[in-house]
């Protein structure tokens, strides 16, 4: 075997693509719930699932089922001799660490818009409490922003990339140029 790293990273993203879990759950006080994955979707609202969720998942889905024909082809590839390296896990798990910046600031600019008096503090990981005024109503509300285990296995599968390069620099030629 040539590239035994490489063959391990894409054997392992092929696992983390087909493993059907998410990677995040959002809960604003348990009204608002989001559970997501880059290859599956939940809103829920006050306990009800929203319909755009089924769209967004089958978009999802779909997504999945290209990258595992593309990994299972990079698979036969670093079997025969090529290696093909994919990035898909890597930039998907780390793009995963940015999205509770995003909520934050998209959260803050709704509530501005609305002129609804709220503290909260940036919550990137874990729990926090937000605090809105609404008149002579105060409401407050736990914010909770939970990775699974799944996330933590595909950021090592991600950056298992790093080795499998080094790797295939040092061993030989690879076709990772334009590969997804």
């Amino acid at each position: 075997m040539r590239y035994p790293i490489t063959l391990a990273q894409t054997l392992l993203s092929l696992a983390v693509v087909i493993t059907p879990l998410y990677w995040w759950t959002y809960s604003f006080g348990g009204l608002f719930i989001i559970n997501s994955s880059p290859f599956q979707f939940t809103a829920k609202l006050l306990g009800t699932t929203l319909e755009i969720s089924y769209l967004i998942s089958a978009i999802l889905e779909a997504y999945r089922v290209y990258l595992i024909i593309v990994l299972g082809r990079n698979v036969y590839l670093v079997l025969r001799g090529v290696a093909v390296r994919s990035y898909a896990i890597l930039t998907a798990s780390l793009s995963y660490l940015v999205y509770p910046l995003i909520i934050y600031y998209v959260a803050n600019y709704v509530i501005a818009i609305h002129h609804i008096p709220t503290s909260y503090p940036m919550v990137l990981m874990g729990s926090g409490l937000m605090s809105i005024n609404y008149g002579e109503t105060n409401m407050i509300m736990t914010i909770t922003i939970t990775p699974h285990p799944i996330y933590w296995l595909a950021l090592a599968v991600g950056l298992m990339v790093i080795p499998a390069y080094l790797e295939v620099k040092w061993r030989g030629r690879s076709i990772s140029k334009g590969n997804v």
